[in-house]
This record gives structure tokens, sequence and C-alpha cells, in this order.
């Protein structure tokens, strides 16, 4: 069973919407590739472990922070004996496992899952502690993307490499687990132990003034050119409806400027493609809770 939904982060979330709205520099284009990468990489293994969900708790995006200790866990599935810590990778290319640092071969460092996986049990572990659990982890890194090659790597390292994925899953299911109502609370304990933002993302500096307004096509990330009560994305031929276009708009809005006020005004600057006020304001009547009348109100 799947006890918590996997969502974009919200460094991810912005990036997406600045990468449609504004120019981002070489580094901040890598960095938002990163993210959409690894998004895709931890959605891919939720889907390899579908199979086994029917006697495991999937707990995906588990972020802690006791004290001032942040870790971010990709994946955690409960069984009905171990706890699996799945640290997960969607690179692509050859590289080689050096003195302890996985390195690509262009000679540049990157993330090295083990060192990951090292600094997060111990955390895992006190937190089970401290809520009362004492049960086995199994940490394991997987590389999820068919097109990764891995040299030198000992033969012992705690890692599922993509042509050992199909085997892995086959072996978990053949393996028997039982969920009790401790698992369910277990899960559920652990949930709360959450944070929902990592506090150290890496959000670039944008200004209101600087982005381009309009509806955004989530199919490929391009501007509608009209507003109809069916919108159409001349690039990719997506359609949706208007209602959910515009207020996903609105949100995207709220999502980049938190502290700023939803008028009237303000909606129909941002969207850009609807002209006239009147649809707007029915819309935000229709969506939103209405604060303060007159000239001050505004909508959340």
């Amino acid at each position: 069973m799947t006890m918590k939904e996997r969502l974009e982060s919200n460094e991810l979330r912005v990036y997406r919407s600045l990468n449609s709205r504004k120019d981002l520099c070489a580094k901040e284009k890598h960095h938002y590739a990163g993210l959409e990468k690894g998004f895709a990489g931890e959605k891919l293994f939720d889907e390899w472990l579908q199979p086994v969900l029917g006697d495991r708790i999937l707990l995906p995006d588990m972020q802690f922070m006791p004290s001032s200790t942040y870790i971010q866990i990709d994946t955690i599935l409960l069984t009905s004996k171990p706890i699996y810590l799945f640290e997960v990778k969607n690179f692509e290319g050859d590289h080689i496992f050096e003195e302890g640092n996985l390195i690509r071969t262009d000679g540049t460092d990157t993330k090295n899952p083990i060192l990951q996986l090292k600094r997060n049990e111990p955390v895992l572990r006190s937190i089970l502690k401290n809520l009362g659990y004492n049960t086995p982890i199994h940490s394991i890194a997987v590389f999820v993307n068919p097109r990764f090659h891995l040299y030198s790597a000992p033969v012992d390292l705690p890692i599922i490499y993509p042509n050992q994925l199909e085997r892995f899953i086959a072996k978990l299911e053949k393996t028997p687990s039982f969920l009790k109502r401790t698992h369910t609370d277990l899960a559920k304990k652990l949930i709360s132990k959450t944070i929902s933002d990592n506090p150290y993302a890496q959000i670039p500096d944008y200004q209101y003034n600087e982005l381009r307004k309009g509806i955004v096509c989530p199919g490929c990330g391009a501007f509608y050119n009209a507003y109809s009560k069916i919108l159409n994305c001349q690039y990719c031929n997506h359609q949706e409806d208007s209602h959910s276009a515009v207020l996903r708009s609105l949100e995207e809005f709220k999502l980049l400027f938190p502290n700023s006020k939803l008028t009237v005004s303000q909606a129909v600057e941002w969207c850009g493609i609807i002209k006239d006020r009147k649809t707007v304001q029915r819309f935000l009547s229709k969506n939103f809770k209405l604060v303060n009348s007159g000239r001050s109100s505004y909508y959340e």
C-alpha cells in the first residue's frame, strides 16, 4: 500500500515555472535538469515496486530534520521484517568507482549514493529508536536508468543495477511479508516526523517584472496564445479545460509569490490572455475565498 503520495518538490515546481517564464543561466538550467531527471527516476522506481505493495508500505520522499540534521530519503519500503531504505539515482552514461567516489568518465565527480546511505541510515535508525522501534534497516542504492554503467565497483556494495531490478522485485515478491497494525502505525508516525520542504533548496533569484505573463501549457511548457473554453497549444497540440488551466496558473502565482495578494487585476495580468475582468472575477469568486470587500479586497 501507499500511505504518502510522491509529489514534485517546491524547488522543482519553482524551477519548472521559471524555466518557462525567464531565461535561466547555465548553472540554473543544469540544476533544474537534474531535479527533473531525479524525480522521473524516483517515479520509475515507484512503478517497479507496485507489484510488491500488497503486503508492504511505500513511503516516498521522506524528509526529516531532527535537531539540525536534514536528510532526504528517496524511498522507504516497510515490510513485516526489515525496513528498506532506497537511494534512487537516474544517472546515465559510464561512471567509475574510485577510492570511494563516483566519477563520470569525463572526470567530474557526482553524488555518491553509497555515501548518502551512510549518512541517512543512522539518522533514520535514531528516529525509529525514539519512536520505540528497533527494526533492522537494509540500505540500498538503486540505479534505474538502463543507460548507466559503473566500472570498478566492489561486488559487495549495496547496489541494484538497472539489469538487476527485475530480479530484485521478483525476490521481494517471493519473500513473505505480513503487515500488522504496528506497521501502519509506524508508517503514520514516520510521516508525522517529516518536514514538507528542503531548507537548503537552491531557489534562483527572480523578480515579478522579469517573468513572462500568461498561461503555460503543461505538455510542453509553451504559452497558450488565445483564451477559450478549451485551450489548445499550437506547439504540442495539448488541450485542456480553461478552468483547470486558470486554476493551475493562479496556483503557480501563489507558489512564486506567496506573500503577494491575489486581486482581480493581479490575476488578469498574470494569466495574460484573459481580457475580460468579469470572467476572472467570477472564476476567483467560485474558487477562492474573498478577503475584505471594497477597494482592498483580495482572494486566498
